[in-house]
């Protein structure tokens, strides 16, 4: 296949997948499918919308797409937008790229690759702000097997903007719906078993080692900066994962963990 062909044939899923994307965000098609469609465009293993408070940090994820969907154990969708950005989450410009290869390399290099907790699999993730307003920013996120190549990061940039301008565009409630499903589906697979608590059962929400280390820390009333200190790690390293168990449980922020932490389970009272 020429060169020319080849160009021509990603431009024109480029623009198909351009125009499936405005079509989702106005609740015309579902948006899981068009991300997996961008995901396969640039030879990803999953994409993510993510929205980032302001306040809090907390990071919940408003859609995913990953290549082990349909599997018998397919892992848990987790965010690395926090980690990636970091300090510059609340400035960063719509359309810019951060990549986790060019993050602080203090918080990557100077951390055990356990208490920075990035999958053996994932050697590269690329976040890109979609929207920045005063109470959140909403993020497009992509996790690579491998270093993508220059091509596809060429074609990320060409997307990005344009996809970025008709996230502005979207059904006013499309998140808020999207959050609320999700939300309900990770309490779902948490409460069905209400003799569970996080911290047992056979770790029913699925943490990692590291956030079910700053679980069990934060459940003795620990501090995040405590916390960072007795895991010898950075404060942005222990939000992360608090982050990411707020997304597993569909809790809240630290109170309502806290409260599930401390909730005594009905076998413990028969």
């Amino acid at each position: 296949m020429s060169t020319s062909l080849l160009r021509n044939q990603i431009d024109s899923n480029s623009f198909s997948i351009i125009a499936d994307w405005a079509y989702a965000l106005n609740e015309n098609g579902e948006l899981t499918d068009v991300l997996g469609r961008i995901a396969m465009l640039v030879h990803a293993e999953a994409v993510m919308i993510v929205r980032i408070s302001n306040v809090d940090q907390r990071a919940r994820i408003v859609g995913h797409f990953g290549m082990q969907t349909g599997k018998i154990w397919p892992p848990t969708p987790r965010t690395f937008a926090g980690l990636v950005i970091g300090a510059f989450i609340k400035t960063a410009k719509v359309g810019s790229i951060w990549k986790l290869t060019e993050s602080n390399p203090f918080e990557l290099a100077g951390t055990s690759a356990d208490a920075v907790d990035i999958p053996a699999g994932i050697a590269e993730v690329i976040a890109s702000p979609l929207e920045s307003v005063r109470g959140h920013i909403d993020l497009i996120e992509f996790h690579f097997k491998h270093r993508p190549a220059e091509h596809n990061l060429n074609l990320l940039i060409l997307l990005l903007g344009t996809l970025a301008v008709a996230w502005g565009r979207r059904t006013p409630a499309l998140v808020a719906k999207k959050l609320s499903q999700s939300k309900r589906a990770s309490i779902s697979r948490i409460t069905d078993d209400s003799r569970c608590t996080i911290l047992d059962c056979d770790n029913p929400a699925r943490l990692s080692r590291s956030e079910f280390r700053v679980c069990s820390l934060l459940k003795e009333g620990m501090t995040v900066s405590v916390i960072s200190e007795s895991l010898s790690v950075r404060p942005a390293t222990v939000r992360s994962h608090l982050s990411s168990v707020f997304s597993k449980t569909g809790m809240s922020g630290q109170v309502e963990l806290l409260h599930e932490l401390n909730r005594t389970p009905k076998r413990a009272m028969n």
